[in-house]
């Protein structure tokens, strides 16, 4: 297929043509500072634009580089009272302003630039208030401006009253607190907890995660320590985080002030109950039932401790809620841009086909024909139609391995609705920063709603090359052939309003939202209504799917909690809380995100008033992928190849032989000789949507060595499979470990196993790959 009439591309396109010229070499920018996710102009006269070494978006790169040659600083041309301006994103309260300037020459520019905060854009930014002026410029200098809670959406830079060039080599913004992150998941919720010591057997450490903010401790949902010095309560968030942010609840009921002093500690030791982690911060605000916010700003650890140091005291949680920081998409995570139609503003030869940066391979290597590129024009763009509106979470870019990775920085992502000015008329999600060979960006859209994706470099010419383009949609839309684990289990509620409205029509498999049909739960209307299912056994609950009532009386769903635990305790009411409803419109559909939280049972319950209770399906997503019994293995006896064999036992094909015995000796694990990041891959003969891969390891010595091993999925074979899509990690390496990796119908034709970035040797005692039959 070739262009649609619109101007669309579509998927199959074979393209090919010319190498564009090396470039001068550039490293990466690292950086978090707050204008890093803000996109920056600056002014120019007309028809005259500074080099593209020199655009805004330098002085937002996380580079603090004071020599302007190599490329991290922002500068202007001169004329009169040039400016500098970062769009926030949206209205912030700014603490600080920080600015470096030049080391090299010309620092002296700098004097007298005054820093603005407010809520006017671009050139009018000038209008906003004052936070300061820059006094200090030196080589090199570093000011920070303090602004004292300054509230707007825009920060300003500008030299007043005279003709000059501004040169900024970066410009920080530090926001006053830590404003919730839109959508940022709650790491804490339902995660392995401990405490010092436990009061009773309503005042477990569990109670402090269980999504419940009541703050009243006689009802079951506060952690309660005895007496004792120095108490604590701990949270192991299962992984390393880079946490922004801690919120506590303090009991509303009594004894409110005992949180006063509490410190908040992050970090990834266990040593002396996490007391020697660095302290985020203390809890000072302690009125009865306060919500205390403590900033991390991306403190990075595994565990969560709140101590109160240096005195006897009791220890009392009604929640603590731990935010990430980041919008990395979890593994097998839909990409809704894949295949989807695109547009560009060019396209340089047969290889630069917009339709590549869709196709399901992050191959960086141009050549290999797997990149978009544009001719070599002002402000070149690239769009994507998702077909409908979604709520996105992330843009995923690949940036190009070969050469030529400098260009795409400071490039922007927009998500909207109008294609007018091609989409880049539409928000701006971010800008991405770092642009070293075959970097991966992630740039964080927090539920920013939008039909296309649009990726455009403003205000120069540029050629503009992406050699992948993913789009994550916020929540957690049902993942390709997940299991509904509650059809047709047993089921009960509070009451019956009739013979035809019994519990188990809510798990019959059948969406009909008319009650009259008689495929819907109803209870009568009484106090606090509740409706529960027994799974059976324990589940890792990665959603629960609701469908409301059509017919009528929808709004009756609004406010519902969804609690997923194993106590049948009070109706289940004191299981963890995993989402509350709040669409309940005619026939709605909610899907409430649990992100693997455990239980036997899920209740819904409406809190607080008396109502009653309708539900015309409930559907419980399963987190995992345990193949199903009988499931065909697709990778067995399949062409395997590896990066090196260590001796002749070794052989690729030892790991696709269908047996998993670990130990090395027998003759059935691959083995690759020690070397840099060993890989191997198996060509299952054609495409696959690929449910799970289990990976059995050596079980008789040398284990550990697979810890950390990526799978990769996609069409790229051998050596190249490690730039395919990352379908997920092997975190356990135990002794004849059997990992099993969830990839959710990732599609393609290759299975890749790499350990990446460290020197390995790689075995394999089994590979096994579950899907659907090959794409036609």
């Amino acid at each position: 297929m070739g262009p649609s009439p619109h101007g669309w591309d579509l998927l199959p396109r074979d393209q090919g043509g010319p190498r564009p010229p090396q470039p001068p070499r550039h490293g990466p920018a690292l950086g978090s500072a707050a204008a890093r996710r803000g996109p920056g102009t600056g002014s120019g006269r007309p028809g005259l634009r500074p080099p593209a070494s020199c655009i805004a978006a330098n002085a937002v790169d996380g580079n603090r580089d004071g020599v302007w040659q190599h490329g991290s600083c922002s500068r202007t041309l001169p004329e009169r009272e040039p400016w500098w301006s970062v769009d926030l994103g949206g209205r912030r309260a700014v603490a600080a302003v920080v600015v470096k300037n030049r080391q090299d020459c010309c620092w002296r520019r700098l004097r007298g630039a005054q820093v603005h905060v407010g809520d006017a854009p671009g050139e009018r930014g000038r209008d906003n208030p004052i936070c300061g002026t820059i006094t200090d410029a030196g080589p090199g200098s570093l000011s920070t401006i303090c602004c004292a809670g300054l509230q707007g959406r825009y920060v300003s830079v500008l030299l007043p009253g005279r003709e000059d060039a501004l040169v900024l080599c970066e410009v920080e913004v530090v926001l006053e607190g830590c404003v919730p992150l839109p959508g940022a998941p709650n790491v804490a919720l339902g995660r392995a907890v401990a405490q010092s010591s436990t009061r009773n057997d309503i005042s477990l450490a569990a109670n402090a995660v269980d999504g419940n903010g009541d703050a009243d401790w006689e009802r079951g949902s506060c952690s309660h320590t005895e007496k004792e010095p120095e108490p604590w309560w701990r949270v192991d968030l299962g992984d390393r985080h880079l946490v922004y942010a801690v919120a506590v609840t303090n009991r509303r009921d009594c004894c409110w002030q005992s949180l006063l002093g509490a410190q908040v500690h992050v970090g990834d030791s266990l040593a002396d109950h996490g007391k020697r982690n660095p302290v985020c911060g203390a809890i000072l605000d302690t009125g009865p039932g306060s919500t205390t916010t403590v900033c991390c700003n991306g403190l990075p650890g595994r565990y969560v401790s709140v101590i109160i140091p240096g005195r006897e005291d009791f220890l009392v949680l009604c929640e603590v809620e731990v935010t990430a920081q980041s919008c990395l998409p979890p593994p097998g995570a839909q990409n809704l841009a894949l295949r989807c139609p695109v547009a560009q503003s060019s396209t340089a030869g047969r290889l630069g086909s917009a339709i590549n940066a869709v196709d399901g391979n992050r191959d960086g290597n141009w050549h290999h024909g797997s990149c978009s590129q544009t001719q070599r024009e002002p402000e070149p763009w690239w769009t994507v139609d998702l077909g409908r509106p979604r709520t996105v979470a992330a843009v995923v870019v690949r940036n190009r391995l070969d050469c030529c990775w400098h260009r795409l920085k400071g490039a922007r992502v927009h998500v909207g609705d109008s294609l007018a000015g091609h989409g880049t008329n539409n928000p701006v999600c971010g800008t991405i920063t770092d642009t070293g060979p075959g970097s991966t960006s992630t740039v964080c859209c927090r539920g920013l709603r939008g039909r296309y994706v649009t990726v455009t470099v403003p205000g120069r010419e540029e050629r503009l090359s992406l050699c992948e383009v993913e789009v994550v949609e916020q929540g957690c839309a049902a993942l390709p052939g997940a299991q509904n684990v509650a059809v047709g289990r047993p089921a009960t509620q509070s009451s019956l309003l009739d013979a035809t409205s019994g519990a188990a029509n809510a798990v019959d498999g059948n969406r009909d939202g008319n009650w009259e049909h008689g495929s819907c739960a109803h209870t009568l209307e009484e106090p606090e209504p509740w409706w529960r299912v027994d799974l059976g056994r324990r589940h890792l609950v990665y959603a629960v799917v609701v469908k409301n009532r059509r017919d009528c009386c929808w709004e009756r769903l609004k406010g519902a909690q969804v609690h997923v635990g194993d106590s049948l305790v009070d109706r289940g009411r004191r299981n963890p809380v995993c989402g509350i409803i709040t669409d309940a419109g005619p026939g709605s559909l909610s899907t409430v995100c649990c992100h693997g939280l455990r239980g036997r049972y899920v209740s819904i319950l409406i809190p607080g008033r008396e109502d009653a209770l309708a539900l015309c399906e409930v559907e419980v997503i399963r987190q995992g992928c345990a193949p199903l019994p009988g499931a065909p293995n697709v990778a067995r006896e399949q062409r395997a190849t590896q990066s090196s064999t260590s001796n002749p036992s070794g052989l690729a094909s030892k790991a696709v032989d269908g047996n998993r015995d670990g130990i090395w000796q027998h003759g059935s694990c691959s083995h690759t000789r020690r070397e840099r990041e060993p890989w191997w891959s198996v060509d299952l003969g054609g495409r696959r949507a690929v449910a799970a891969v289990v990976v059995k390891n050596r079980q008789d010595c040398c284990w550990r060595r697979l810890r950390g091993a990526q799978v990769h999925v996609g069409d790229a074979p051998g050596e190249r499979g490690r730039d395919n899509p990352i379908c997920g990690t092997i975190t356990d390496a135990g002794p004849g470990s059997l990992s099993t990796v969830c990839c959710h119908g990732l599609r393609g034709r290759y299975v890749t196993v790499t350990v990446p970035g460290r020197e390995e040797q790689l075995a394999l005692c089994e590979v096994e790959v579950y899907g659907d039959v090959p794409e036609l």
